[in-house]
C-alpha cells in the first residue's frame, strides 16, 4: 500500500503522463515481488570480503575506498582510477534459465575518484571469462555471450550518459542492435557514495532498480546455462569502480545424493541424506531403489560378473512450497564388487619357499586359499606355484688374438672352458659355462704379376710398379686379417718375326710360315677363312681362297706382344676359262710356233687332258700337264700331214674344243 501511495504522490508532484512508464515499472516490480526469493545462492560479504567460489580477473582486487564509513577490506575494487584498466569477478556455479525461472541480484556500487570512465556491468554469461578480462566498454569480453545490465557513465555517442542499459548478445556494443532497453540522463549514478542496485529476473523479464526505485525493464529471450558476475573498465578516462554487499538470491533446493559407496554383491547401500523440510525429491537412474521420492532411499544390488559394476543414481531436488524455485541435481555412484576367484601365478627357486596368506609352500602345485577382501567380500585365490630348477647356460664365444673377454668380473685372454654362477632376474642361481675360442690374426701373401703399362687395383690403390704391398682387413668374426701382395711388373715381349715360303707356285702347294721363338711363349695365328692356330710353325696346302694377310702374336707370362703380319699368295692362278688356243702351228723345226705348248704358253698349274682328232674323228694325239706338247706328231711320234685337226681340252669338270691348222 505504501508503494501505491508513493506513486500517487509522484503523480501530484509531476506530470503523471510523463511518468506513466515509471508507474508501469513499479507495478511490475510489485508483481515480481509476490514470490520474492529468500535463499542466498552466492554472495560477496564479510570483512575481508569472502570470495570463496568467485574468480577474480584483470585488475580486480579486495580493498577499501572512501565510499563508506570504514577502512575495512570489505569492498571489491574492479578497477582503479587509471586509464585502460579493466577487471571482473564471476561466480563459478551456473544457473540454468531453462529450469530456474526466477532470481535476483542485489549489490552496492560506487563509480568515483576520476573523470567518469566506462562504468560497471552485471553480466549473465554462457561461458565465464578466464584470466584477464579484456574487450570493449565496461570490461565485457569481446567473445562473451549473454545478457548485461550496464551502469554506463561515459557517452559513446548513443545516448545521454549516465544511463542504465539492458543488452543481449555476443560481446557488447553500446550502439549495437543487441540493446534491449535503456534509460538515460541519470547523473546520480556516478557518486562518491555507495548506492544500491537490484536486478530481478522472472521468466525472461529483467527489472533494474536503483536505491529502491525501478528504472528499467526488458525481456531476455534466451534460456541458457549461465554464470553471474561483474566487470568494469576505464577506457580512455579514469574512475575507481567498486562493489560491495553482493547477494544473489535464487530459490534452489540443494541436492545431495550422498557419497559414493562400494558394497559386496548382495549388499545394501543407503543413498542421499536425511530429509530437509519443504524439499521434494526425485530419484532416477540405477535399478532397485526402495523409493524414488524420499531423501535417502536404499538399494540392494548383486554382481555375478568377475569385475566390479558401477551404477549411477541421479537426484533432483525442488522446494515443495515454491513452484517457481530452481531445481538442483546431484548424483552418486554405487560400485558393486563380485564374490570373485582370483588366480595368482608364482615361482620360487629350487630349495626356497613361498609365503602366502600365512602359509608356506616349497613344492610346485595348485593351492586354493579363501579370505575376505578389504571391503569385506568373500574371495578365493588360487595359487599356482612353480619351482624353478637351476638353469645352466652354455656359451660359445670367440675373441681376436690380442684382445680380451669379460666374464663374471674376470678378464680372459686365453682359450679354454670357464664357469660362473650368477643370479637370474627372479633371484635364482644360474650357472653359465663359457667355451672361449681365440681367433688368430690371419696373414696371407699372394704373388701377382702385371704387364708393363697395366695397373693392379689393390684396396683403393692402383699399383704399377713391382714391390710388396700390405693391407689390414677384418674377417667376418671381426679379427684382423693382413693381405700381402708381391707384385711383379712383367715386360711386354717384342713382336715375333715371320719366315715364309710365300708366294708358292701353284694352288695346293705346301705353305710353311714360322714365328720366331720365345721361351714359354704362346702363339696365336689368324688369317683368312677364320684361320687360327696356336703353333709356332704353321703349314698347309694353300688354295686361292687362302691367300691374304696372316698375323701372329705371342703371350709370354700373360703379356701380349704386338702382332706381326705376312702375306700369302700363289704365282700361277691362270684358269683355262681365259685361255685362247692358237688356231695354227707351223711344225717345221724353225723354233717359231712349232708346237702347241699349253703349259709353257699359258703358265698354268691346272690339271688337263688334251685330245686331238683328224678330220675323220680319229684320236691322233693325247697330252696331260706332265707329258710332251703337241708338235704335229701322232701318238707314235710320226709326222702328221698338214691339215685341219679338231681338239678337245678337258679340265676340272669343264671342256673347251675347237680346230687347229697344222702347216709344215
Amino acid at each position: 500500500m505504501q508503494l501505491f501511495n508513493n506513486i500517487s504522490h509522484l503523480c501530484f508532484t509531476f506530470n503523471c503522463m510523463k511518468y506513466r512508464y515509471l508507474l508501469l515499472l513499479l507495478i511490475s516490480f510489485c508483481i515480481v515481488h509476490i514470490h520474492s526469493q529468500t535463499l542466498v545462492f552466492a554472495e560477496l560479504t564479510g570483512n575481508p570480503v569472502n570470495t570463496t567460489g568467485w574468480n577474480l580477473n584483470g585488475a580486480t582486487y579486495i580493498g577499501d575506498t572512501g565510499g563508506d564509513a570504514n577502512t575495512s577490506s570489505d569492498e571489491i575494487i574492479l578497477t582503479d582510477a587509471i586509464n585502460v584498466s579493466s577487471g571482473g569477478i564471476f561466480y563459478n556455479q551456473p544457473i540454468d534459465l531453462s529450469t530456474c525461472y526466477q532470481w535476483k541480484v542485489e549489490f552496492d556500487f560506487r563509480m568515483w575518484e576520476g573523470s567518469a570512465a566506462d562504468g560497471i556491468a552485471f553480466c549473465f554469461l554462457d561461458v565465464p571469462p578466464t584470466g584477464f578480462v579484456s574487450g570493449g566498454g565496461v570490461g565485457i569480453p569481446a567473445a562473451s555471450n549473454g545478457v548485461f545490465v550496464i551502469l554506463d557513465t561515459y557517452d559513446n555517442g548513443c545516448g545521454a550518459n549516465p544511463e542504465i542499459q539492458l543488452f543481449q548478445g555476443a560481446g557488447y556494443d553500446e550502439c549495437g542492435a543487441g540493446m534491449i532497453n535503456r534509460i538515460t540522463g541519470l547523473n546520480f549514478l556516478r557518486s562518491s557514495n555507495y548506492q544500491t542496485c537490484l536486478v530481478e529476473y522472472a521468466s525472461g523479464t529483467l527489472t533494474v532498480s536503483i536505491n529502491g526505485t525501478p528504472y528499467l525493464t526488458g525481456n531476455y529471450n534466451a534460456n541458457i546455462l549461465g554464470y553471474m558476475g561483474f566487470t568494469a573498465s576505464t577506457g580512455g578516462a579514469t574512475d575507481k569502480h567498486s562493489i560491495k554487499n553482493v547477494r544473489i538470491y535464487a530459490d534452489i533446493a540443494t541436492a545431495n545424493a550422498g557419497a559414493d559407496v562400494t558394497i559386496c554383491s548382495g549388499g545394501t547401500a543407503q543413498l542421499g541424506t536425511p530429509n530437509t523440510p519443504n524439499y521434494s525429491y526425485l530419484w532416477s537412474g540405477g535399478p532397485n531403489l526402495s523409493s524414488t521420492t524420499t531423501s535417502n532411499p536404499s538399494v540392494t544390488l548383486t554382481n555375478q560378473t568377475g569385475s566390479p559394476i558401477t551404477y549411477t543414481y541421479n537426484l533432483q531436488t525442488t522446494l515443495s512450497n515454491n513452484p517457481t524455485s530452481c531445481p538442483d541435481n546431484d548424483q552418486v555412484l554405487i560400485t558393486v564388487n563380485p564374490v570373485f576367484t582370483e588366480a595368482i601365478n608364482a615361482s620360487i627357486c629350487q630349495g626356497s619357499s613361498y609365503s602366502f596368506a600365512g602359509q608356506t609352500f616349497s613344492t610346485a602345485g595348485i593351492y586354493p586359499i579363501s579370505f575376505q577382501t578389504a571391503s569385506g567380500c568373500d574371495s578365493t585365490v588360487v595359487l599356482t606355484l612353480d619351482v624353478n630348477q637351476i638353469p645352466t647356460t652354455e656359451l660359445n664365444q670367440s675373441i681376436c688374438q690380442g684382445t680380451s673377454y669379460s666374464f663374471g668380473g674376470q678378464t680372459l685372454t686365453a682359450a679354454g672352458q670357464y664357469s660362473q654362477t650368477l643370479q637370474t632376474a627372479s633371484g635364482c642361481d644360474s650357472i653359465v659355462n663359457l667355451n672361449l675360442t681365440v681367433n688368430p690374426t690371419l696373414s696371407s701373401t699372394f704373388n701377382e704379376g702385371i704387364c708393363q703399362g697395366d695397373i693392379y687395383p689393390f684396396f683403393g690403390q692402383n699399383l704399377s710398379a713391382s714391390g710388396i704391398y700390405s693391407q689390414t682387413l677384418q674377417t667376418s668374426n671381426g679379427c684382423d686379417s693382413i693381405v700381402n701382395i708381391n707384385l711383379t711388373v712383367l715386360p711386354i715381349p717384342p713382336a715375333p718375326t715371320i719366315q715364309s715360303n710365300s708366294p708358292v707356285l701353284c694352288p695346293s702347294d705346301l705353305l710353311v710360315m714360322t714365328a720366331s721363338s720365345f721361351p714359354n711363349a704362346q702363339y696365336f695365328w689368324s688369317g683368312p677363312q677364320n684361320f687360327s692356330s696356336t703353333s709356332q710353325e704353321i703349314s698347309f696346302a694353300v688354295e686361292e681362297i687362302d691367300m691374304g694377310e696372316y698375323s701372329v702374336y705371342v703371350i709370354v707370362d700373360g703379356c701380349q706382344s704386338t702382332p706381326s703380319y705376312s702375306s700369302v699368295s700363289i704365282i700361277n692362278l691362270n684358269d683355262f676359262e681365259d685361255f685362247e688356243f692358237p688356231n695354227v702351228i707351223t711344225a717345221n723345226g724353225d723354233g717359231i710356233n712349232d708346237s702347241l705348248d699349253i703349259v709353257g704358253h699359258y703358265k698354268t698349274c691346272q690339271e688337263f687332258n688334251l685330245f686331238i682328232y683328224n678330220r675323220w674323228g680319229q684320236l691322233v694325239f693325247e697330252q696331260t700337264i706332265d707329258s710332251e706338247s703337241f708338235t704335229g706328231k701322232d701318238k707314235s711320234s710320226s709326222d702328221l700331214p698338214d691339215g685341219v685337226y679338231f681338239y678337245r681340252l678337258n679340265y676340272s669338270d669343264k671342256t673347251k674344243s675347237g680346230f687347229i691348222h697344222l702347216i709344215r
